[in-house]
This record gives C-alpha cells, sequence and structure tokens, in this order.
C-alpha cells in the first residue's frame, strides 16, 4: 500500500481590522448578513501577506506566508489566527501586524523549507508539522488538525499547546484519545456541548472526540485502485444514508450550522455532504447526483471536477475545501481549483468572488479578482469573510462596499465613484427607470476632455472618442482611428435647465466600469472594476 500519498488536490489598499465584524466609520450598502443581497457590492482587497512564500512578521501587507491552509477570527479580540502549513506555525494579525502565535523555529530541510516536529508545551516552545484547519471551542480554546502530524492539538487559555489525539504516526485506531491514530486530518469543528469533530482526510472518514474517546462515525472505505503498473492503494468511496454506512472520498473541511448539524467538503468526491445528527443520515447537498449512478471511472482515485452554478443538485466543484456558515444560514465554501468562493443558500449554488478558472491574486471588485487556490474561508461578520488564499501565500478579506462618511438618503441622488462623492451642482434625475447625469461632471472626472460642435458634443480620452446628441439615442464611437461604429441607447440623452444629461449605466460600463444603484442612499456608485 502507498502509505506516503498527501492529498493532491487542492493544495491595494491597507484594511484594518477595525472593519471587520462591525459597521466601522462607514455604514454598509445592502443588508449586513446577506451574502446575496451584497454579491454585487463586494469587495476584494488583501488583508495580510506579500505574496512571498517566506516567513516574515510585521506590517500585514509587508509580511509573508507559506501557504496559509485555515483561518479563524476572533471576534472578541478583534484578530485573527492564520494556520501557516509550511512555515510551521500559528500567526496572528492584530491591528494591522502579523506575529507568531505559537510555535517554534526549528531550521530548513534539505529543500529549504522550515522542518516541522510535534512538541508540546509553551507556545514559544510547541512545535507543529503542516497545521492545517482551525476551530474556536466556546470557552476560547482553539483545536488545531495537525495534519502531517496526523494528531490534534489545542491552543488553551493559559498560552501552552497539547496534544489531545493521536501520537505523531499514521493510522486509523479508535479508543481513548492516548491510544487513537489519524491520517493526515485536515480540519476540525467543535460543537456547543464540547464534541470535536475531525476530517481524517486519508483515512476517507469523520471521527469524534468527546469524553475522552476518539470514535469513527461513517464507514471506511474498501475501494482499491491501481494507480501505476503493479501499484495500488486504498481510496476514498462515495455513499449517502446511514451515517454508519455512509462514505467520503479525502473530507477536507468542516462546518457546523446553528443546528449542530455538519456540513463537510468532501473533496475527492466534488461534493458538499450533510450529516444530520439527529437522523443519522448523511445526505449531499450541493454537487452533482446523490444516488448510485454517481460512481467513479475505472482506476480513477477522485471523481472528475468542474465548474457549474445553478441548482444545487447540478452544480459542480473542483476540489471544495474549506467551509463556513453565515448568519443568514448559507455556507461559503473554498473552491481551491476553481479559483473561486461560492454560495450554498436554499438549494442554489452562486459564484460570490473569484473567476472561475482563473488563478491570479489581482485586487477589485470581486466578480473580476483573483484568487490562486483558496482553501478557506471564515464568515467575519457585518457581510464580511476572509479567505486563506493559499497560492498566493496571502489573506484576502471580501466585504460589502462602504459608503463615504456623511452621504445619506435624501431627495437628491448622489454620485459616487470609488470612495469619493462627485460633487455636482445639478443633481441626477431618474426617468422611467434609467438614471441621468450630468454629462460635463461625469465625462470630466473620468477623464474625458467635452468639446461642443453644431449640436453634438464629443467626448474625448486619447485615441478613443464618442459623439452624443440630445434626443439621439445613439452614439457614435471612434477608437484608434478605426472605423466609427454606432451604438444604440437604452434611452437618448436629454437636456434640463440647458445641461445635457447622459444614461450614466450606458457610458460607464462602456468603458469598462461597474455601475450599482444603492437605494437606501439613493445613490448612483461607480466603480474601477481594479482596485
Amino acid at each position: 500500500m502507498k502509505k506516503s500519498r498527501m492529498i493532491s488536490l487542492a493544495l491595494a489598499a491597507v484594511v484594518s481590522l477595525s472593519t471587520i465584524g462591525t459597521a466601522g466609520a462607514a455604514q454598509t450598502t445592502g443588508s449586513a448578513d446577506s451574502v446575496l443581497k451584497n454579491k454585487s457590492l463586494y469587495e476584494v482587497r488583501t488583508f495580510a501577506g506579500k505574496g512571498d512564500y517566506k516567513l516574515k512578521n510585521g506590517e500585514s501587507l509587508a509580511a509573508a506566508f507559506r501557504e496559509p491552509r485555515s483561518v479563524l477570527y476572533d471576534a472578541a479580540k478583534n484578530s485573527l489566527l492564520v494556520a501557516d502549513s509550511r512555515n510551521q506555525l500559528l500567526r496572528v494579525v492584530d491591528k494591522g501586524t502579523v506575529g507568531t502565535a505559537a510555535g517554534v523555529e526549528l531550521g530548513v530541510d534539505d529543500s529549504n523549507l522550515p522542518v516541522g516536529a510535534l512538541a508540546d508545551g509553551p507556545v514559544k516552545e510547541s512545535a507543529f508539522n503542516t497545521p492545517s484547519g482551525l476551530a474556536r471551542a466556546k470557552d476560547g480554546t482553539v483545536y488545531i488538525a495537525d495534519s502531517d502530524n496526523h494528531a490534534i492539538r489545542v491552543l488553551g487559555l493559559d498560552g501552552s499547546v497539547k496534544t489531545i489525539a493521536g501520537n505523531g504516526l499514521f493510522g486509523h485506531k479508535d479508543g481513548s484519545v492516548e491510544e487513537s491514530t489519524f491520517y493526515s486530518p485536515l480540519d476540525v469543528a467543535v460543537s456547543s456541548d464540547g464534541a470535536v469533530y475531525v476530517a481524517d482526510t486519508l483515512n476517507h472518514v469523520i471521527r469524534q472526540i468527546k469524553d475522552g474517546k476518539v470514535t469513527t462515525l461513517n464507514a471506511a472505505s474498501k475501494r482499491v485502485v491501481e494507480y501505476a503498473p503493479g501499484g495500488v492503494d486504498t481510496v476514498g468511496d462515495y455513499a449517502d444514508g446511514p451515517l454508519s454506512s455512509a462514505k467520503f472520498n479525502e473530507p477536507s473541511g468542516l462546518a457546523l450550522d446553528s443546528k449542530g448539524n455538519l456540513y463537510v467538503s468532501d473533496t475527492g468526491n466534488q461534493r458538499i455532504r450533510y450529516i444530520d445528527f439527529a437522523a443519522g443520515t448523511v445526505a449531499t447537498v450541493a454537487g452533482g447526483e446523490s444516488g448510485a449512478s454517481a460512481g467513479y471511472e475505472a482506476n480513477a482515485i477522485y471523481m472528475e471536477g468542474g465548474y457549474a452554478d445553478g441548482s444545487a443538485a447540478k452544480a459542480r466543484f473542483h476540489a471544495p475545501r474549506g467551509l463556513t456558515v453565515t448568519s443568514d444560514g448559507g455556507v461559503l465554501i473554498a473552491d481551491s481549483l476553481n479559483h473561486v468562493i461560492r454560495y450554498l443558500k436554499d438549494g442554489k449554488v452562486s459564484t460570490v468572488a473569484g473567476v472561475a478558472g482563473e488563478a491570479g491574486r489581482g485586487n477589485g471588485l470581486a466578480a473580476a479578482a483573483e484568487f490562486n487556490r483558496p482553501v478557506d474561508v471564515e464568515w467575519s461578520g457585518n457581510g464580511s469573510f476572509l479567505v486563506a488564499d493559499g497560492g498566493n501565500n496571502m489573506i484576502r478579506i471580501v466585504e460589502p462596499y462602504r459608503v463615504p462618511q456623511g452621504v445619506q438618503g435624501g431627495k437628491d441622488i448622489h454620485l459616487l465613484y470609488g470612495n469619493a462623492v462627485i460633487p455636482t451642482d445639478a443633481a441626477p434625475f431618474i426617468v422611467n427607470n434609467t438614471t441621468f447625469v450630468p454629462l460635463r461632471v461625469l465625462t470630466e472626472k473620468l477623464g474625458f476632455k467635452v468639446s461642443y460642435s453644431k449640436g453634438k458634443t464629443t467626448l474625448t480620452r486619447g485615441s478613443l472618442s464618442y459623439e452624443v446628441q440630445e434626443g439621439v439615442s445613439t452614439v457614435v464611437k471612434t477608437a484608434d482611428e478605426q472605423a466609427s461604429v454606432t451604438i444604440k441607447l437604452a434611452s437618448a440623452p436629454v437636456n434640463k435647465d440647458s445641461r445635457l444629461y447622459l444614461p450614466v449605466r450606458f457610458f460607464a460600463e462602456e468603458i469598462g466600469l461597474d455601475v450599482q444603484w444603492l437605494p437606501d442612499i439613493r445613490a448612483v456608485l461607480i466603480r474601477d472594476k481594479q482596485l
């Protein structure tokens, strides 16, 4: 048996921690706790990490990580704990600074990477080996899935690290915590009654630690594949139904809901599963068919990944990893090899951040921003969530647009460009659901020169020009000395009080800007897609 195989699937503005979980100085738009209502308003920024594959403490945007695997927000302390897996440390982001929370540097191996070990004791003397999933109990104790130590550790309130189950050797043994063994656990979750659930990844099972004993909750896989000529291995399998007979394939992410039931990222099966403890069942809640027809190709280690939004039964994932339950009962999913963050709510799956299939690190509006193998996601309140962007060695934050100070609803319509109010002596107005803005005010703010000749208005920026005329629902566009093209407007420009007004959505979107209507404050919001 090939026991050395590790999981092979899914391995700039300054953002203050004061904005996480609170309204901060500026009010948020949309609904504070609704992911779907905030979807079009989300913005992605770097929260910590420069992107270098190194170890460096200090100012958050200059700090460095090596493949952060998990993030855990502490609302009481307004800080963030990070499992910095390849640096063999737990790091903390607090007040814009990154420091070491637990773990000791033991030198480097032949590949010049930090060495891991298993050692309990005070945080400055403790040692980890690829720390991964993090979870916090009611009393503040932090549980750690210490993956390459095949152990579950705790960071106590007394500032010490202790091993509570597992002994550094891989295996699959239930019983007392002292005798139990695990195989590369990647995540943990802690219930309100103190039960600890473990995604025992390469054993393909969910384990429970309670009252000093370790129990396997589901059936172990017996499926065998030939991964190379003459080489065979036991790999994961798939089955819904009674918990005792259900099967998983490299489960890697866990999240408890308000009922105390458990969502599972079933990574090798490309699905999100749900354990209902009261009913004693496992069901597939997103990611394809849930019956016997959803099988494997011959000698396939994993089911085939893909990408599709829509109904949960037809949605497709590619190595889903970390999960978090939001305050409105949905589930955010780090869809690692699709490089996006997905959202499961009311039987539907949608993409809320990232560009599917595009790995990158660009900040910006959520639909245009990029991630590189995101492996964990953490709800932090007020509509915001944090992402362990493992392939970028960064922590990213996704939060709704925040209205500039002092902007409130009223009779007049506000015109906003990013985080600034565009001053105007002529207020925008709405006719037949179309918002019109003063042409000169908007276009000059966007860098265009405005000229008038023979009843026509020409807007010019570099080699790009638009010819606009009052009452005419077409615009003539010329770019780079190419032949002119005529573009149809939904509504023709109008003249009001000797000012020419233009439909804001057409012009902003024509030059690649995002336009949103903010009904709570009666404002037109225009944003660059890259921030």
